[in-house]
Order: C-alpha cells, then sequence, then structure tokens
C-alpha cells in the first residue's frame, strides 16, 4: 500500500571512472598533521606564530616568524601555516609536525594590502592595491607562475578562490566582478559600489546592496545561476561570509547590527537577526556547525547565532575593552585572537570560553604560561538552542534510502597508515569492489614503480609522496587510484595522522569504537574522553583502540597522547553523542504520537512506519514496534531481538536485516504476503516491504522478490550490477551504478537514468522520483498529480528520500526535512522543534515520524 525504504550496510562509494579517491561520510581522508582541531595564530608583539590546541586550550608550539611588533597574517593551509609579514611581504610555511619554519619568500613587491587566499592547487597571493596575483607552490611557496593582472585596484575584503581555483575580485575603479579562468582575465559588468564577494559550496557569490540582490554566479561564464533580495538598503556597508556545504551566505550589516541569512537552495533570505547595537564595529564572522559566530570589535564580544532556527543562542565577552580580535575555525572548533596582545582561546559553541596566554607579558621572556584561565557561564546570554546536525553517518542503519551497497569502486589501502618514517616498510593493496581481475602497476612518487595487487615499498628520503595505481582490465578498460603517504626523517617524533571514531555521531547506548592511525610504532597509549562541561573523564584507555557506550547526549572530546622513548604526540578532536529519540505527529485520528513508547525516546538508530504501525531499530541491535496490531505487527520475532542491522516497514508486516545477511519477516499473512524464500536467509545486504510484497539484494547485485497477490517475473536487467531498491504499491524499482533507473511491472517510461549517480528512486502515485548524488530531486511521469511537481528546496542539498502512499519526505542535509504530495499538502506541519536535528525521517498512513539527535 505504501512504499518502502532501501535499507544498506555498506558506504557509498564512487563509479569506477577515471581516477578515484575513496572517502566517506563522518571520516577523514589521510593527511599529515601534529594535532586535529589545532591552529595557528599570530602573535605579532613578539613575532611568533602560536599553535594553540582546541580540545585542550593550551599552546602546543612557539615559533618565531618575524622581528617584533611585526603585523603577521596566518593562514591555515593543512598541516601547515603561511605567515604572511605584512611590513616585508615575506611568505613562510610553518611544518605542524616538526615546527620548522622555511626561510622567507617574496613572491610579490611588499606592499600593506597583500593578502593570501588558499586555493585547491595552490595558495594564491594579492595585492589590492596593485591588483596583481600570483599562484605559490604549497611546500616551497616559490611563484609557479608570472604574477597576472586582476584588477587596477581590487576592493579590500573582496578577494576570493572557488572551488576550481579560479581567483575572483571587484574591480574598485569600475565596480565590476573580474576573475582569471585559465590564464585569462574575465569580467562580468556589475557597477556596484559596495558589493562584496564570498564563496559558497565552492561557487562565487556577489552581495550587492546598492541594487539589493545576492547573486549565486556561474563560474564559467560569470552569469546569474540565482538571485535573491534579503532586506539591504543601498548605502550598507556588509561583511558576507558564505558556508562551505550548503548554497548559503551569511550577511552582516554593522550598521543596522543585523545578520541576514539567504539560502539559495530554499530560494529565500531570513528576516534579519539582532546581534549587536547599531554602528557597532563588527569584524568578519566564521561559521561552524551550523552556527555563525559574529565579532563585536567595539565590546570585545561575540554573539552566537543558530543557522537552523536564525536565533540568537549566546553572547560572550572575549575581551573587556575594544579590540580588533579575530575568530579562526578549525574541525568546527572556534578560536579567537588578539593578534597585537598575548590573549587568544576557544569558544565552546555551548557555553565555555576557555582563554590562554600565549606568551609572557615581556617579549624578552620566553617563558610560556600554559594555564587555560576557564571563565564562569554567567555572562552567557542563553535563548535555546537545538543543534541541527545533518544525519549521523551510519552506514545502512538510519532507515532512510541515501545509503546503499557500492558499485564499482578503487582505493588504495595501506599498511599500517599513511604515515611512517625513512627505512620503515609500507605495504600497499590496490582494492576493487566487486573484486575483478585486473594487473596493477604503481607508482611511488620517488622514481620507484612496481606491479601487483598487494605491493611493499621503503622510502629513503623524507617528503610527502603521491601513490598512484593503475588497474586494467582484461577488457582494456582502466581504473585509478590514488593515496598520499608521508616520510618523516628517521630522528623524528611520534605523530598521531588521523583520529577514527566509528560512528563519528553515535546515539546513546550504541558501543562506538576509538582508534588511530599513527607513526613510530608508539610504546605507550592514553586516552581520555570528557564531556563538556565536566571536569573528570567519561572514559580511559591505555590500549591501541578501544570501546564505549555512551548513557548521556551531548558534546564530547577524545584526547590521544602516545608516547615513543621520551617523546611524545598529542591529539584531540570534538564529537558528539545524540539522543536518538523518534517523535511523531498527525491527523486527529491517529494517536501514534502518545503511543511511542518510552524505550523509542533515546537509544534509536534506524526507523520505518507502515500503514498504521511503525518500527525502530536500538543501538543494541533489537526491534521494536508499536501502532496497530490487528495482523501482529507487534510481535517481533525473538530473531529480532538482536543482532538487526537493518528495518523496513510494510503495509501490514516488517521485515528486519541480521548481520549474517538473513531476513526476518513478520505481521500480515493473509493478503499475499509469504514466507522469506530460502535465497533471502543468507547474503542479503539490503531490505523493502511493500503493501504485500518483499524485496531484498543479494551481495552480488542480484534482486529477489517475495509475495504479493500478482507478482511479475524479475527483469533481467535487476539480476545482476543492482546497488540499491525500493517497493511499494505493488512496484519494484531498481538501480544501478550507472545512473540507470528500473521499474516494474509498468513500462519503460516509469523508468530512466540520472547522469552522476543515484542515491534513492522510487515510484508512487504515477510518478518516479529519483535523487541523484548531487543531492536534487527529479521527477517523471504522470504531470497532474502534485508528487510531481518537486519544490525548489528539494532540488539541492537533499540526502534521503522516504515515500508515503501518495506523498514523500525528503531529509536535507541541514538536518532538516520537507515533505510534498496529497498526503503531505493536506496534513498537520511539523512542530518546529521537530524539525532541526532530524537524523531520519519515516511517512505513514497519516502520520510523520522523524528521529531527532536531541542535543541540548
Amino acid at each position: 500500500m505504501k512504499p518502502r525504504h532501501v535499507r544498506i550496510l555498506l558506504a557509498v562509494v564512487a563509479a569506477l571512472t577515471g581516477a578515484i579517491v575513496v572517502g566517506g561520510p563522518g571520516y577523514e581522508t589521510s593527511q599529515a598533521r601534529m594535532y586535529s582541531g589545532a591552529v595557528w595564530l599570530a602573535s605579532e608583539r613578539v613575532g611568533q606564530a602560536t599553535l594553540v590546541d582546541g580540545a585542550s586550550a593550551e599552546v602546543k608550539a612557539q615559533v618565531a616568524v618575524g622581528d617584533p611588533s611585526t603585523a603577521l597574517n596566518v593562514t591555515q593551509q593543512g598541516d601547515a601555516a603561511l605567515v604572511l609579514n605584512e611590513k616585508t611581504g615575506a611568505l613562510r610555511r610553518v611544518d605542524s609536525a616538526t615546527e620548522e619554519v622555511s626561510p622567507p619568500v617574496s613572491v610579490l613587491p611588499a606592499s600593506d594590502g597583500l593578502v593570501v587566499l588558499l586555493s585547491p592547487d595552490a595558495p594564491r597571493v594579492i595585492d589590492v592595491h596593485s591588483g596583481m596575483t600570483t599562484a605559490v607552490d604549497p611546500v616551497t611557496l616559490a611563484p609557479t607562475g608570472e604574477p597576472e593582472h586582476l584588477a587596477d585596484r581590487i576592493r579590500p575584503g573582496s578577494g576570493v578562490v572557488d572551488g576550481e581555483g579560479r581567483v575572483w575580485a571587484i574591480d574598485d575603479e569600475t565596480g565590476d566582478v573580474v576573475w582569471l579562468s585559465k590564464g585569462k582575465r574575465r569580467v562580468r559588468a556589475a557597477a556596484t559600489g559596495n558589493g562584496r564577494l564570498a564563496i559558497t559550496r565552492g561557487l562565487p557569490v556577489l552581495v550587492d546592496p546598492e541594487h539589493g540582490t545576492v547573486q549565486l554566479i556561474h563560474p564559467e561564464s560569470g552569469g546569474v545561476s540565482r538571485s535573491l533580495r534579503p532586506e539591504l538598503r543601498p548605502d550598507d556597508d556588509v561583511i558576507v561570509s558564505g558556508s562551505p556545504g550548503i548554497a548559503r551566505v551569511l550577511i552582516v550589516v554593522p550598521s543596522r547590527g543585523e545578520l541576514i541569512t539567504c539560502a539559495f537552495d530554499a530560494g529565500s533570505c531570513a528576516a534579519p537577526v539582532k546581534v549587536a547595537a547599531a554602528g557597532a564595529d563588527l569584524g568578519a564572522l566564521v561559521e561552524a556547525d551550523n552556527y555563525a559566530v559574529v565579532p563585536d570589535h567595539s565590546t570585545g564580544q561575540v554573539t552566537i547565532v543558530d543557522l537552523g532556527t536564525s536565533r540568537v543562542v549566546a553572547q560572550r565577552r572575549l575581551f573587556d575593552q575594544p579590540i580588533p580580535f579575530e575568530l579562526v575555525t578549525r574541525d568546527d572548533i572556534v578560536f579567537f585572537n588578539d593578534p597585537e596582545g598575548n590573549k587568544a582561546g576557544v569558544l565552546d559553541l555551548w557555553g565555555d570560553v576557555r582563554t590562554i596566554t600565549k606568551y609572557a607579558d615581556d617579549p624578552a621572556t620566553p617563558a610560556l604560561s600554559l594555564v587555560p584561565e576557564s571563565k564562569p557561564s554567567d555572562d552567557v546570554q542563553q535563548t535555546g538552542r537545538q543543534r541541527p546536525d545533518a544525519g549521523l553517518g551510519l552506514p545502512g542503519l538510519t532507515g532512510d534510502p541515501s545509503q546503499r551497497i557500492p558499485g564499482p569502486a578503487a582505493s588504495i589501502l595501506v599498511k599500517p597508515g599513511n604515515r611512517g618514517a625513512v627505512g620503515d616498510e609500507f605495504e600497499l593493496s590496490f582494492v576493487l569492489r566487486p573484486a575483478v581481475d585486473a594487473t596493477v602497476r604503481w607508482s611511488f612518487g620517488d622514481g620507484a614503480d612496481a606491479s601487483g595487487l598487494s605491493v611493499r615499498h621503503r622510502w629513503t628520503e623524507p617528503g610527502t609522496f603521491t601513490v598512484r595505481a593503475t588497474a586494467t582490465f582484461s577488457t582494456g578498460k582502466r581504473a585509478e587510484a590514488e593515496t598520499r603517504v608521508v616520510v618523516d626523517p628517521p630522528d623524528a617524533p611520534p605523530a598521531i595522522t588521523a583520529l577514527d571514531i566509528r560512528r563519528p555521531k553515535p546515539v546513546i547506548g550504541e558501543s562506538v569504537r576509538f582508534s588511530a592511525d599513527t607513526t613510530r610504532d608508539p610504546d605507550r597509549w592514553e586516552w581520555t574522553v570528557t564531556r563538556s562541561g565536566r571536569s573528570e573523564p567519561e572514559v580511559t584507555a591505555r590500549t591501541a583502540e578501544f570501546a564505549h557506550a555512551f548513557a548521556a547526549a551531548g558534546r564530547y572530546v577524545v584526547t590521544l597522547t602516545i608516547t615513543k622513548g621520551s617523546r611524545t604526540a598529542q591529539s584531540s578532536r570534538q564529537f558528539s553523542v545524540g539522543r536518538g529519540a523518534v517523535k511523531g505527529w498527525g491527523d486527529e485520528d491517529k494517536t501514534l504520537q502518545s503511543d511511542i513508547p518510552e524505550e523509542a525516546e533515546s537509544g534509536v538508530i534506524a526507523i520505518d512506519a507502515g500503514e498504521n504501525h511503525s518500527v525502530a531499530l536500538k543501538a543494541d541491535g533489537r526491534v521494536i514496534a508499536w501502532g496497530d496490531d490487528t495482523h501482529g505487527q507487534l510481535k517481533v520475532p525473538s530473531q529480532a531481538l538482536s543482532g538487526v542491522i537493518a528495518i523496513s516497514a510494510g503495509a501490514a508486516h516488517s521485515l528486519a536485516l541480521k548481520a549474517d545477511g538473513s531476513v526476518i519477516q513478520w505481521g500480515r499473512k493473509d493478503n499475499g504476503e509469504r514466507d522469506v524464500p530460502d535465497e533471502a536467509q543468507h547474503s542479503v545486504v539490503a531490505i523493502s516491504a511493500g503493501q504485500s510484497e518483499s524485496m531484498a539484494l543479494k551481495n552480488d547485485g542480484r534482486v529477489i522478490v517475495w509475495g504479493g497477490a500478482q507478482m511479475q517475473p524479475v527483469p533481467e536487467a535487476v539480476t545482476n550490477g543492482v546497488v540499491g531498491i525500493e517497493v511499494g504499491n505493488q512496484k519494484f524499482t531498481a538501480w544501478k551504478a550507472d545512473g540507470s533507473i528500473i521499474v516494474w511491472p509498468f513500462g519503460e517510461d516509469a523508468g530512466g537514468r540520472l547522469d552522476g549517480g543515484v542515491r534513492a528512486a522510487g515510484w508512487s502515485d504515477s510518478v518516479t522520483l529519483a535523487l541523484g548524488e548531487n543531492g536534487s530531486v527529479t521527477s517523471w511521469g504522470f504531470p497532474m498529480t502534485s508528487l510531481y511537481f518537486v519544490p525548489e528546496a528539494a532540488k539541492s542539498g537533499v540526502v534521503a528520500l522516504n515515500w508515503g502512499r501518495q506523498h514523500v519526505l525528503a531529509l536535507k542535509e541541514d538536518a532538516t526535512m520537507l515533505g510534498w504530495g496529497l498526503g503531505y499538502d493536506f496534513k498537520p506541519p511539523p512542530p518546529p522543534e521537530y524539525n532541526r536535528g532530524v537524523m531520519a525521517v519515516a511517512a505513514g498512513e497519516g502520520f510523520t515520524l522523524v528521529l531527532l539527535d536531541g542535543i541540548d
């Protein structure tokens, strides 16, 4: 009666085309760095760069980079810092792992208008006075080409670099937008007298108060892709910032003390939020974890705004007097710094301010003050907040169709990790999923090469090496993968290259595994996990990895200290534990909201809804059910009380998938439902339950179906290569890694293809809906039903779909939800408190369920 959803167990990976870089939600790519959540800050009075650890709020290193009382511009670049001496124009690089400082390099003539811009390929230095720009090598800092002319004079604060490395700016003489593309200077007439540029989701945005517009710019043509009209006045002087994950721009208007948020996906701008007094000296804002932090230099205060609700959640005084302080973010940690003084610190979004002293008051005294000066929270003005966490990143357990088994993919596995020392032996394996016979050739970046699926290699010199592997198949086609290996000198201290939390965003009661990639085979491991606001650790461990189940929702910091001989290294990472609470609403005659059992109020990792019943999966692998029990929907079999990894609710029956690949079924059996066939008792990786029919996907990409009054043969196209499934209204949907979608029994018109890959697809109410890997929902079919007309907000930023009989729910990457169709348009809207921090959604007949993180 209602379509059900895919429950897939394996992480989504890229299709096998060209070079493939493998990553997954919630997991960091391999990279070298001494501390995660740490930044280099300018200490101009003593001519130093100061490394501050965000988790402990301590100074970890100080290095001399210039003369005392020299203006310094410090920019974080991966595992290093780029320091620009604003007096001499010289650029230097500070390595976080070794604390070594490179010799100064002059890339443009000395000027007080020099600015460093980070780029995907190479850093850029621009001079706003001369309008010149040049690219530099990210390691040696040597210019990679001749300086290029961007404008006669660049408007200060308007220089940006897009996701493809193009440099953009506003010509301060003409007000036109100028950019460099493939070595050529491009111009787009704008005539904006007070416009500013920002980058959102890798794309340039022009905020033009004079013309009252905010425009998303096409990076190739310079044309306007989308345009919005915020509440701006022609004479407004603005400060702008773009969100990295979603198409959104943040606009600060100092003259009115307001923050305006414009979201291109939603096609609207929120009402202005008051963040300071009119005429305040506001500085450059930053964004972290879907919160905006606005600095007020005139009061030494910051204002924190929840971007999901457009509400001020806190105001904190960081300095007791007017200070031109700066804000810096790293790994969603907010740092504040007085470049001209000795005070800096860490601002926790949920309340605390932890201040530090970067150096002694007397610049001639080298002693460091490492004692954190924690301040009480009595000056916090709390107005309520919910953290909009964009899903928990759980492969196959979130109860949404965005997770499916992978299509073919290639990657490189490095053991013991991607960082080591000169002379260490590395084992490198080329991984193909699914496994295919191939001949593999390797290059190690040092002039050596090898062949074979698995090889061993030792580097004889320190450095960062790009390892490439190319697989050639019997068909002549090829697949490539690459990774980076960092080789330290033989006497280098130990280093922590990555902290791994599985899952990165767990819920109460879920076993969370902590591990790390390190160098130098440590002699000793020391772990601490501390909850925010607590002095005593939640858990400690002294093993290379450990697991722990948390009893309370909140924000935590895990810190690892490793020791090799007399040398140590430390790394920290913040993470959150969600409550995992099920909430619901619907028609007045539906009592499912009050029927939600107490055990569904925490520790739930997946949900689904049938016609009149609901199921949930607990963190301990146990299924619970509530609602109508007319057909035994609530009689969960004993086999489904442990070891379950995925669930699906049909109209009046349910399915559970066990970790051993077997399927359990219960509920109605007199309407065409049938017992689970033998071939669904093993090697199953996805399940979907419909009206009376059921569907499963095997690990070899083959679809099997059972139940239903009028079963149809399975098409030949779905006997191999399928990566996702959906069933409902006696219509089966399957899709493949090449973007093809098969719907049966119906006809070829119901199927289709999406370029770039499919996350989810399904058929309902004579309409096929498909969610692409780009986060956009597309429809085709009968254009007379409301389901056909996809709202603008669902054309980008969607991560999952969930179907009802005549409607569909969409989960957005900003952890909000929306719906459309006859089964939704005339139903009660979601209560505001249920539309933030959403982890999963489920559509019932006349009711809706959401799974919330519930972090206060």
